[in-house]
């Protein structure tokens, strides 16, 4: 899904260009696990993970999403 989101400093953060710096996929390591059970992965057999992860590129913050691109929680670097 490609959307547009405001970051809390007021960057616009965007996943509408592929690849991108904004969005990252990242796995639990169980979910990566159950991935792995299958003796042979093929790129298109990888499910999505749990949660979308955005990261602001100005402040730092991630911002993660969940499989459905609600928002769950916003995290700010520490200074």
């Amino acid at each position: 899904m490609n959307m547009r989101v405001y970051c809390r400093c007021g960057n616009m953060l965007t996943n509408q260009l592929d690849p991108n710096d904004t969005e990252y996929y990242v796995y639990s390591d169980r979910e990566w696990c159950e991935i792995q059970k299958n003796e042979y992965i093929h790129v298109l057999d990888i499910p999505y993970p749990r949660y979308n992860v955005w990261h602001c590129e100005k402040c730092g913050r991630i911002t993660l999403f969940d499989d459905s691109y609600n928002l769950v929680k916003v995290y700010k670097p520490e200074e």
